[in-house]
């Protein structure tokens, strides 16, 4: 399941986007076709706002059918404005939803882009029977005569259907269990440039977590199963201290064409500093992107090859919460898979995507074009640090489809699958 902002601010930017051109967007992950439900006709409706001339609404009913969360209905309503050169400067997507678990669901939420180096977002909804969900994001690059980047984020979130199968690269769908995850986030971020591709930065990172009942009658509660002495059942405060540096060369950060990033990291968590459990994390991640002009004669930066790849390990992990330890599963690692999948101390993750420009226009006031991206992505998690990564991968193949506004604003439909049953995964920005 994505969580709310991502989920309907996908909703927003696709959605108004794909309507526009004829298209049909996803409205959530689901991981079966048959689960879409779309409106035929979306009313459009131009209002005034007040120094921007018009602008358009656009009333998006929605039934989505989700195996892990059953059956919701909504209307969202989407605002967009645009700077003079077209460009997205906001967002306001309300939503009212309905869901037999969750209950009714209001939402409001802004996302901000004041310029293309600065972004924010706020968004607060509360379900009248179980969730609630606040985000508070601001990120900013090259500050300080373009020294310094820096993010803040904010979060509580209840989620009744989080999912946990046990520990292992080949946990059985039988294994299931369904858990309420009750979190509280802080993250503050500040990086220095030390040159203009090489970065150092500091991370600190708070998250006091607890593991309360399942909502979902149909899948076997965490708490009174066969696994329910698992690490960090009781819950657990996360107390963490990151230092990374990493290189980058990439022309644009949300919306990269050419260029490389590689970041190294490690992260400390430790009951000296707060925590209830120590542990470390050693993090390892590349990324490259090559436009196909290079090598074949192609538009310029039409048709771009992304590459992912990540090494994590968890040091003295053994007694570290299971929501903390490595996991795959879902667009940033296997897209035929939910999220959080497979869970364990250290995972490997390789994925390479060809984004391929194939529609351009203007779209209620701002410029757009939709991207078609065939992928591939290969993935596992493991316990002994002696096992070789690149071995008994999990493997998925599929097509994405983007709605781009540069130089920020991306959603996307990924639809992936590993042999079985296709997995259909919605949001925003780039998996990676």
């Amino acid at each position: 399941m994505l969580r709310p902002a991502r989920l309907w601010l996908a909703s927003a930017v696709l959605g108004a986007t794909l309507l526009f051109t004829a298209a049909v967007p996803a409205q959530n992950v689901i991981e079966r076709p048959e689960d879409i439900r779309v409106p035929d006709e979306v009313p459009k409706v131009d209002v005034p706002v007040p120094g921007q001339g018009k602008r358009t609404v656009i009333p998006v009913p929605e039934i989505i059918v989700s195996p892990t969360e059953g059956i919701t209905g909504g209307v969202l309503g989407v605002l967009l404005f645009a700077n003079p050169d077209k460009s997205i400067n906001g967002i306001f997507a309300p939503d009212i939803r309905y869901n037999e678990i969750s209950g009714v669901w209001p939402t409001l939420r802004y996302f901000g882009y004041p310029d293309p180096q600065q972004k924010y977002s706020i968004v607060a909804g509360k379900a009248t029977k179980h969730g609630d969900f606040f985000d508070g994001d601001y990120s900013a690059e090259k500050r300080l005569d373009g020294r310094v980047d820096v993010r803040l984020n904010l979060r509580r979130d209840e989620d009744p259907f989080e999912r946990f199968y046990g520990f292992g690269n080949e946990t059985k769908d039988g294994e299931e269990t369904n858990y309420t995850g009750t979190v509280h986030r802080i993250i503050a971020y500040a990086g220095y440039n030390v040159l203009e591709w090489l970065r150092a930065s500091f991370q600190f990172r708070f998250r006091h977590v607890r593991v309360g009942s399942g909502e979902v009658d149909d899948v076997q509660n965490l708490r009174t199963s066969d696994i329910n002495d698992v690490e960090g059942i009781n819950g657990a405060t996360i107390v963490g201290l990151r230092w990374g540096v990493s290189v980058d060369t990439r022309d644009r950060a949300d919306i990269p064409t050419e260029g490389y990033f590689a970041d190294f990291a490690v992260e400390v968590v430790d009951d000296a500093i707060g925590a209830s459990d120590s542990f470390v994390n050693y993090g390892m991640e590349a990324k490259g992107f090559l436009p196909l002009e290079r090598f074949v004669p192609v538009p310029k930066k039409r048709f771009v090859l992304a590459l992912h790849t990540n090494l994590d390990y968890m040091g003295h992990g053994s007694d570290a919460p299971f929501y903390e330890r490595n996991t795959i599963g879902g667009t940033e690692s296997l897209r035929s898979e939910g999220r959080n999948r497979f869970t364990d101390k250290h995972r490997f993750v390789m994925q390479a995507e060809l984004r391929s420009e194939v529609y351009r226009r203007e779209v209620f006031g701002v410029k757009a074009h939709i991207e078609l991206a065939p992928f591939l992505d290969f993935a596992k998690v493991f316990n002994d640090t002696d096992e070789f990564p690149v071995s008994n991968l999990h493997a998925a193949g599929g097509l994405g489809v983007r709605a781009v506004v540069v130089p920020q604003v991306v959603a996307y439909v990924d639809v992936g699958t590993g042999g079985d049953t296709p997995a259909v995964f919605t949001g925003i920005d780039y998996p990676f």
